[in-house]
C-alpha cells in the first residue's frame, strides 16, 4: 500500500518509508505539461509555512496524482515525503493506509489512538532527518477511520504538511474534512481539460498539431477527463481512426471507436459502483436521458445523489427535469458492454413506470435504440421520428437503422426524405440519388405536398452539390413555385410552410451563386419576431452575408449577432447551426474583424457541441487569424491540420480556402517550396464552394503569388478581381481585393482605393480610406498611425505594408525623423514574419537597389569596406560609392546610425 519513491509505480518493491523530494529534472518527464500554473499553486501552498496543506478533488483520471507527482519533484532535499495511498481493500481494515508506517511500532501501541500518533509521530520525526515531511495521502476518500483521524492529527500538529488528492471532499473523513472547513487545508478543484488544454495536451503527448475536428471528437467523447482522453487517442491511433498526414493528426472517415484500453478503464470505475449505483448508470447510459421523476420512481434516491455527487450524472434543468449520464463516452461503452439479459430487465423496469405519453419520449433516439437493441417491434410513427431526431443530430447512421425498421409500414415519401437526409449528411450524393430514383420508379403513390416539396428541394440541393447539374436547380425550384400556386385548396398551414421553405432555397441558391442583390430583395430585413423559428434564423443569416458583401458591413454584423444569440435560444438541427455560425466566422474574417472572430472562434469552440455544429471554418478560423497578426510560427501548422483534415472530411467545401491560405502563411515565412506545392495542388482541386469562399480563395491565393516574386503579376489580378467584384455590387470583396493590390502597388491604385473604400462601412474600410489620403498626401506620419492601428486590430500584414509606403514617403521627402521612426517601425513587423526577405524587402524594390542593400547589410553587421570588397569581388571604391549612395538614400551619417535601421543578418542579404 505504500509508495515510497515520489513518481514510482505501486508495487515497485520499494521499503523506504521516507524518500527526499527530488527537485523535477528536464527529461524526467520528456513531454511538456499543460497545467504547470496548478503544479506551481500546489509547491507555493506546500512551501508556504501557513496553513496544513492542499487537497485536490477531481474525478476520476483528473490528474490530481501526476499533478501531486510533479510538486514533490519540486521541493528539493529540505523535504521528506511520504506517500499512502487509500484503498477499497484497505479501507475496511483499522489504519489500513498506515500499515507501512506502523510496522516500526509495538503491537501494543496500536490499542489506543493517542499510542498510534505519539508513534508515528516519532517514526516521521526519525526517519526524515531534521527536513520537513510532506505528507502526500492518494484516494484520501478510501481512508478507513482511524487512518483519516491520524492524518488530520499530524496535519492540525504541523508534524506534516498534507497533500492530499480525493474524488469529492463528502466522502473524506470527517477529520480531514474539518481542516478545510476550518480554512486550514486549501481545496483545489480540478476541472475537465476544456478545449484548449485537450488540443496542447494532445500535441504534447503525440507530437504535430491535432486537427480542430481530431481534438474535437478525442475531447468530446473523453469529456475532458484526462486519463480517458489518451487511452482513447492511443486506441484511435492504433486503430487508423486518427492518422498522421504530413506531421499532423487528422480524423478519418470513421467515427471514434470506444474498444480496447478505453473500454477497460471505463469498465473498471464501473465495478467501484455499488449495485443499486450501477443499476442508475447502466440504466441512462441505455436510455440516453430519463425524466427525474421517473427515475425516482425505480432507483434509490440514495444512489442518484452519490453518482451526482461524483459528477457521473446530470440533472438538466429543462421542464420537466432530465437526468444523464455526465459523460458522453462513459455512456457509450457502458451501454455497450451490458449483457442482454441485464439490459431487458433493466428496459422492462423502466417502461414498467412510464405513462403511456412517455413512452415515446423516453431517451429520444437512443431510447428507441434501446428498444431495437430488446427485440421490441417500434411503430412507423416513432421510428420516423427517431430517424429525423438522428439525422438533426448528425447521426445519418442511427437514422438509417431506424428507417430500415420501418420496412415499408409507413410513408414511403417521408421515409425517403429522411433517408436522402441521412445520405446528405454522410456525404454520399451517389446514395442519395439512389433513393430519389427508386421512390420515382415506384409506381402511383400520390405524395403529399409536404413530403414532395421536402423531396424536390432534396433534388435542388443534390444538383446544386455539382457543376453539370447546378443550373437544374434553379428549375427545380420553379417547379416548386408552380406547384404550390396551383395549390389554393391546400391546407393553409402546410401551404405556407411549404412557400417559407421554398423562400429560403431561393435564399440560399443565390447566396451560393453570390447573388447578392437578389438575397436582399427577397429577405426584406428579417429580425425581431422572425428569429425564433429555424427558417427565420437561416433567412437572417442569409441577408446578413448579403449586407456584408454588398457594403454595409456594420449593420451586417449587427444582424449577425442577433442571429447567433437567436441560434443559442431556439432548438436548431447540428447543420442549421453549422451553416450560421460557418457564415458568421467568415463575414468577420472578410471584413477584417479578427479580435471579435477571436473572441467568437474561442467561445463557440469552447461549447460541449459536436463537431458537426461548428463546420469546415473552425478548421482554419484561428490559423487565418494567426497570419494576419504575423503569428506565422502557430499558422503554418494550423493552416496544415486545417488542409490536412478537409482533404479528408469536407462537408462545407472550404478545402480551396484552406490551401490557399496554408500557401499564403507559407508565402510570408519565406518557404517558396511549400507555398508553390500548395498552389499547384490547389490548381488541381475543383471543389464545388459557395462564391464567398471561392473569393476568398482567390484573394489568398493571389496574394501568396505576390510574396512568391510574382509581384506585377498579382497586382494586376488583385485590381481586376476588385473590378470584377465592385461591377456586381460586392463591394466588400473588391475592397478586400483592392486593398491588397493598392498595399503592393502604387499612388494610383491606393488613390482608387480611397474611391471605393468611402462606399463601404466598417472599420477596415475607414483604414483603407486612411491609407489612400496618407499616399496621396505623402504623409508618412499618417501612413504610420494607419500601420500602428491594423496592428492593434489584429493585422499585421496590412500594418506592415502600410509601414513600408510611411518609409517610402518620408524617404521622398528627406523626413529624417519620419523615415528612422518608420524603419524601425517596418523592420519590427518584418521581423514578426520571420521571413529574411521581408527585413530587406522596401529596401530593395523602393529606395536601394539590390546591390546597394547587400552593401548596406554588409556594412551594418561590422563588415569593413575591405572585406565587404573581398565578399562581393568588386573594389573597395565600388564599395564605398554604393555606401555613399546608401547613407544618401536612407539619411544617415554613419555605421551605427545605419545599424539602427538595417537588423537583418547579412548571410540574408545575398541577392546580387
Amino acid at each position: 500500500m505504500f509508495q515510497h519513491d515520489v513518481g514510482l509505480p505501486a508495487g515497485s518493491g520499494k521499503t523506504d518509508a521516507i524518500s527526499t523530494a527530488q527537485r523535477f529534472l528536464p527529461g524526467r518527464y520528456e513531454k511538456p505539461f499543460i497545467r504547470n500554473h496548478v503544479v506551481a499553486e500546489v509547491v507555493e501552498t506546500l512551501t508556504a509555512g501557513s496553513g496544513c496543506g492542499v487537497v485536490l478533488v477531481g474525478e476520476h483520471g483528473a490528474g490530481k496524482s501526476f499533478i501531486a507527482q510533479r510538486a514533490l519533484e519540486q521541493l528539493g532535499p529540505d523535504y521528506a515525503v511520504v506517500q499512502i495511498r487509500g484503498s477499497s481493500i484497505s479501507s475496511k481494515l483499522p489504519y489500513g493506509a498506515l500499515s507501512v508506517l506502523l510496522n516500526d511500532l509495538d503491537a501494543s501501541h496500536l490499542e489506543h489512538p493517542l499510542m498510534v500518533l505519539r508513534g508515528l509521530t516519532q517514526v516521521l520525526h526519525n526517519k526524515a532527518q531534521g527536513r520537513s515531511v510532506i505528507l502526500f495521502v492518494d484516494n484520501a476518500h478510501d481512508l478507513d477511520e482511524l487512518s483519516s483521524m491520524m492524518v488530520a492529527q499530524l496535519s492540525a500538529g504541523a508534524h506534516v504538511t498534507l497533500l492530499a488528492a480525493c474524488v469529492d471532499l463528502p466522502h473524506v473523513g470527517g477529520d480531514i474534512m474539518g481542516l478545510w472547513k476550518d480554512d486550514l487545508l486549501k481545496r483545489m478543484d480540478l476541472a475537465p481539460f476544456d478545449f484548449n488544454e485537450v488540443a496542447a495536451s494532445l500535441g504534447h503527448e503525440y507530437g504535430g498539431r491535432f486537427s480542430h475536428t481530431a481534438a474535437r471528437a478525442l475531447w468530446s467523447a473523453s469529456g475532458g477527463n484526462a486519463l480517458f482522453l489518451h487511452s482513447l487517442a492511443r486506441e484511435q491511433i492504433k486503430l487508423g481512426t486518427i492518422v498522421r498526414q504530413d506531421g499532423v493528426w487528422v480524423l478519418g472517415k470513421g467515427p471514434i471507436a470506444l474498444t480496447g484500453e478505453i473500454r477497460d478503464v471505463v469498465k473498471a470505475r464501473l465495478n467501484r459502483l455499488s449495485p443499486g449505483q450501477r443499476d442508475v448508470f447502466e440504466l441512462l447510459a441505455l436510455a440516453g436521458a430519463v425524466p427525474l421523476q421517473t427515475l425516482m420512481n425505480i432507483a434509490d434516491p440514495q444512489d442518484m445523489d452519490a453518482l451526482q455527487e461524483r459528477a457521473m450524472i446530470h440533472v438538466s434543468h429543462e421542464h420537466p427535469p432530465m437526468v444523464s449520464v455526465a459523460n458522453r463516452l462513459s455512456a457509450g461503452i457502458v451501454a455497450s458492454v451490458v449483457p442482454p439479459g441485464r439490459s431487458a430487465e433493466l428496459r422492462r423496469r423502466l417502461t414498467a413506470v412510464l405513462q403511456d405519453s412517455e413512452q415515446a419520449d423516453a431517451g429520444s433516439s437512443a431510447g428507441v435504440a434501446w428498444a431495437l437493441d430488446c427485440g421490441e417491434q417500434i411503430s412507423p410513427e416513432l421510428a420516423l421520428a427517431a430517424a429525423r431526431m438522428a439525422n438533426n443530430s448528425s447521426d445519418p447512421a442511427a437514422a438509417l437503422r431506424f428507417l430500415h425498421e420501418i420496412q415499408g409500414r409507413g410513408a414511403v415519401s417521408r421515409v425517403a426524405v429522411e433517408s436522402v437526409q441521412a445520405h446528405l449528411s454522410a456525404n454520399n450524393s451517389d446514395s442519395a440519388r439512389r433513393v430519389l430514383f427508386t421512390l420515382d420508379s415506384a409506381a402511383g403513390e400520390d405524395i403529399p405536398l409536404a413530403d414532395w416539396t421536402s423531396l424536390q428541394l432534396l433534388r435542388a440541393e443534390l444538383d446544386k452539390r455539382s457543376d453539370s447539374t447546378a443550373a437544374d436547380a434553379h428549375a427545380r425550384l420553379q417547379e416548386i413555385g408552380r406547384r404550390l400556386s396551383a395549390e389554393p385548396d391546400e391546407d393553409p398551414a402546410v401551404l405556407d410552410t411549404a412557400w417559407q421553405r421554398l423562400r429560403l432555397a431561393e435564399a440560399e441558391l443565390a447566396v451560393f451563386e453570390g447573388r447578392y442583390q437578389d438575397v436582399l430583395s427577397m429577405t426584406d430585413n428579417p429580425g425581431g419576431s422572425l428569429l425564433d423559428t429555424e427558417a427565420g434564423i437561416l433567412t437572417a443569416s442569409l441577408r446578413c452575408e448579403a449586407m456584408a458583401v454588398t457594403g454595409n458591413v456594420i449593420a451586417a454584423l449587427g444582424l449577425g449577432k442577433q442571429v447567433i444569440a437567436a441560434a443559442g435560444s431556439v432548438a436548431l438541427a447540428d447543420r442549421a447551426v453549422r451553416e450560421i455560425r460557418g457564415r458568421f466566422l467568415l463575414l468577420m474574417l472578410l471584413s477584417a474583424k479578427f479580435r471579435e472572430a477571436a473572441a467568437f472562434l474561442a467561445g463557440s469552440s469552447g461549447t460541449a457541441d459536436p463537431q458537426e455544429r461548428l463546420g469546415g471554418m473552425f478548421e482554419i478560423g484561428q490559423g487565418v487569424l494567426d497570419l494576419h497578426a504575423g503569428l506565422l510560427d502557430d499558422a503554418l501548422p494550423r493552416l496544415q491540420a486545417g488542409t490536412e483534415q478537409l482533404l479528408a472530411q469536407d462537408p462545407d467545401s472550404v478545402a480551396g480556402l484552406a490551401m490557399a491560405a496554408f500557401a499564403y502563411a507559407a508565402a510570408l515565412q519565406g518557404d517558396e517550396e511549400k507555398a508553390s506545392l500548395q498552389l499547384a495542388e490547389l490548381a488541381q482541386l475543383q471543389p464545388h464552394a459557395s462564391w464567398l469562399v471561392g473569393r476568398m480563395t482567390r484573394y489568398f491565393e493571389l496574394c501568396a503569388l505576390a510574396e512568391l516574386g510574382q509581384r506585377a503579376t498579382a497586382i494586376r489580378g488583385l485590381v481586376a478581381e476588385a473590378d470584377r467584384d465592385t461591377g456586381s455590387s460586392a463591394l466588400t470583396p473588391g475592397l478586400l481585393f483592392l486593398s491588397a493590390a493598392a498595399r503592393l502597388g502604387d499612388r494610383q491604385v491606393a488613390l482608387k482605393l480611397g474611391s471605393l473604400a468611402v462606399r463601404v462601412t466598417g472599420t477596415f474600410a475607414a483604414l483603407c480610406v486612411r491609407l489612400s489620403e496618407g499616399v496621396k498626401e505623402s504623409d508618412s506620419e499618417q501612413l504610420l498611425a494607419v500601420s500602428k492601428d491594423s496592428d492593434s486590430a489584429g493585422n499585421a500584414i496590412f500594418a506592415r505594408d502600410a509601414a513600408r509606403k510611411s518609409v517610402n514617403s518620408a524617404n521622398d521627402a528627406g523626413n529624417r525623423i519620419a523615415l528612422r521612426i518608420g524603419q524601425r517601425t517596418q523592420q519590427s513587423l518584418d521581423d514578426r514574419f520571420g521571413s529574411p526577405k521581408n527585413g530587406l524587402h522596401s529596401l530593395t524594390t523602393s529606395t536601394l537597389t539590390a546591390r546597394e542593400c547587400e552593401v548596406a547589410v554588409r556594412a551594418a553587421a561590422g563588415t569593413s569596406n575591405r572585406k565587404i570588397a573581398e565578399q562581393m569581388h568588386v573594389s573597395v571604391r565600388t564599395v564605398e560609392g554604393h555606401l555613399y549612395q546608401v547613407y544618401s538614400k536612407l539619411h544617415v551619417a554613419s555605421r551605427s546610425e545605419l545599424k539602427d535601421v538595417i537588423s537583418t543578418p547579412a548571410e540574408s542579404a545575398r541577392l546580387g
